[in-house]
């Protein structure tokens, strides 16, 4: 294990102790010095960090509770709504952020067409085409989403925009002032839906996030997940903040109630600020490591702020993916016509991100350059 990430465990341990990552008895710390992984689960974006030590003995608490809905969930609404300065009204909890995201995109986009970046994070996207939906992508220009060219794109037909930022798998950044100046501008005359799974990594988060423009009333929808950086993605608990209507377009939708368990861990790590700025350091490490073996291996890269790293491997990625499996590490592949040769492999335990290193190597060496 590199050295670097070693001390970097070390001073985390106070917050680590308690980590248990995928069903495994002991520790994650503990598993990691002691075996090296037989496979990497790198081709989703969760956070092997785990629940906060608050969430986990709410998790417990709430066992009692197991045989009942959430029958009011103003409470978690109310703490989420003081953080953001906005009333309850404004709020909706969601079953992770994609439920929130899948439901609104197909009820939206009905009403014309999506526009969107590519690549970008897509499940909703894909699901709401599914329903019926056209969407429309605009291409990244130099790794970046170009506002200019949505904006451009934007016809009396699109019903709706849909931005990540960080986007996901590209890991880079809207600049601030344009975001907002864009979604400002743009929701004017369309709802435009703001991604904001992995704001808490951004320098400065809780100046980097659109919610100002909810509270003044703009059209803008933001959603948010406990599921990356806070280590909740199995117990499925997410929101959104957008106006009045909006949140009452979304519970119109919705079919199921809160999970007890999710509702509580969610409760529990909200401003839990020693938990959130454990978990950023854990995963920024998790990134250096990536980072590491990239260049390692002569593969460039795109610095990222999100739970992976967007890598160019030079080799067809669907061909990587497949060479990558055969050794035991699972990565991701988006469709976009520009990123043919573009993996993105997620944060993961050391030891899961050591055995990438180990393999990739060989990989590279079974696939040919396109």
């Amino acid at each position: 294990m590199p050295e670097f990430n070693r001390r970097f465990l070390i001073q985390a341990g106070s917050l680590l102790a308690p980590a248990v990552w995928a069903g495994r008895s002991k520790p994650v710390m503990a598993a990691q010095e002691k075996a090296p992984a037989s496979s990497a689960r790198l081709n989703v974006t969760e956070n092997p960090f785990g629940p906060s030590p608050a969430a986990r003995r709410a998790i417990i608490a709430c066992v009692p509770d197991a045989p009942y809905y959430v029958e009011n969930d103003h409470t978690l609404r109310d703490k989420i709504g003081e953080q953001e300065n906005l009333e309850r009204d404004k709020i909706a909890l969601s079953n992770g952020s994609l439920d929130a995201l899948s439901l609104l995109s197909s009820d939206i986009g009905r009403k014309g067409h999506i526009l969107a970046p590519q690549p970008t994070y897509a499940t909703h996207l894909n699901y709401a085409q599914r329903r019926g939906v056209e969407v429309r992508y605009v291409p990244l220009t130099q790794h970046a989403i170009d506002l200019d060219a949505l904006r451009r794109a934007i016809t009396p037909q699109t019903a709706m925009v849909y931005l990540c930022n960080p986007n996901n798998p590209t890991g880079n950044m809207l600049d601030h002032a344009k975001l907002l100046s864009f979604c400002e501008n743009v929701s004017r005359t369309r709802p435009v839906i703001v991604d904001e799974a992995y704001f808490e990594l951004l320098p400065m988060a809780e100046q980097m996030t659109v919610s100002s423009l909810v509270h003044s009333g703009h059209d803008v929808i933001v959603a948010r997940t406990f599921s990356k950086v806070y280590g909740l993605a199995g117990l499925r608990i997410g929101y959104i903040l957008a106006q009045p209507d909006r949140v009452k377009q979304l519970y119109s939708l919705t079919t199921t109630s809160r999970n007890q368990a999710g509702y509580a861990a969610a409760l529990a790590s909200l401003g839990d600020k020693d938990y959130l700025n454990g978990a950023i350091r854990y995963l920024t490490s998790c990134r250096a490591m990536i980072y590491d073996i990239c260049k390692k291996n002569n593969l460039t890269f795109l610095k990222s702020y999100g739970t992976f790293v967007y890598v160019n491997t030079l080799r067809p990625a669907e061909k990587m993916k497949a060479a990558l499996a055969q050794r035991g590490v699972d990565i991701r592949v988006f469709d976009a016509p520009d990123y043919q040769t573009w993996i993105r492999v997620g944060t993961a335990t050391p030891a899961e991100l050591e055995l990438f290193g180990r393999v990739l190597p060989a990989a590279l060496q079974a696939v040919p350059k396109a």
